[in-house]
């Protein structure tokens, strides 16, 4: 007799963190898996106000540093012939190639500016001209990098994350649900989404989620984790887009069980 297949999430209940449009793609390929996703954007993506289109073609190098900086930015791009173009990850990458600008340079594994500055097509002579497009506030390591190359770098914020509004009644629901059936990750991929989930839960579901696994794509949101006194097990998937962080779970659930 055939043996019947089970699911690699199955019976697995995982507290989704991401922008509402993003946390509704992961949740439904979590209950594909056999999952129980439960969505709670802790974070939400607001353009700001458009500018001018960019003439790449002035540009030796354009950078989007994550889905979100092509989601709103990659309209205000226009490619010449001599511009490369580089995503700081797959998933950027795809973006870019859904919005017809194909990325030239993309980092092996990972997804973060110190993954990138490694790629070894990275290489650029002094004085060139480089273009960062970005969200607010982010990290500077790929402008101070390029800068003291010697290089003349811009940047353009076209995103910036704020922390939801979410009504009491809805925070009361996720944390009875937490507290009465238990829920086995949460995910959190950046350091300001798990600050915002703080935020927003009260003291009772900052108490469950001290214990509680984390699904993170960097050591880096681990390391906050950890100064945020969070001490669930930390689950670290190769990069930020949905087949790692899927994969990441599929695979610390096998372990779990032992397989």
């Amino acid at each position: 007799m055939i043996p019947k297949v089970v699911p690699p999430l199955t019976d697995l209940t995982v507290l989704v963190t991401r922008p509402a449009a993003q946390c509704a793609v992961l949740c439904a390929e979590i209950a594909r898996q056999g999952g129980n996703p439960i969505p709670f954007p802790a974070v939400e993506i607001e353009p700001v106000a458009v500018q001018m289109t960019v003439a790449a073609p002035d540009y030796d190098l354009v950078v989007f540093v994550s889905v979100n900086a092509v989601e709103h930015g990659a309209q205000q791009v226009t490619r010449g012939a001599r511009t490369r173009i580089a995503a700081i990850g797959r998933a950027t990458a795809a973006a870019l190639a859904a919005a017809e600008l194909t990325a030239d340079i993309v980092p092996e594994a990972g997804f973060t500016s110190e993954a990138l500055l490694a790629h070894p097509q990275l290489q650029l002579t002094n004085g060139a001209r480089v273009l960062i497009v970005r969200g607010e506030g982010g990290r500077e390591l790929l402008r101070d990098t390029f800068a003291s190359q010697g290089m003349a770098v811009e940047t353009r914020e076209v995103y910036r994350r704020v922390r939801p509004n979410v009504d009491a009644a809805k925070v009361a629901e996720v944390e009875t649900r937490w507290a009465d059936e238990g829920i086995d990750v949460v995910t959190a991929t950046s350091i300001e989404t798990l600050e915002n989930l703080q935020a927003m839960l009260t003291e009772r579901g900052r108490q469950l989620l001290s214990s509680t696994a984390l699904l993170v794509p960097s050591r880096r949101i681990v390391a906050a984790a950890v100064s945020a006194g969070l001490g669930g097990e930390a689950i670290v998937a190769a990069g930020a887009d949905d087949a790692s962080m899927i994969g990441a779970l599929a695979l610390w659930r096998m372990c779990a069980r032992g397989g």
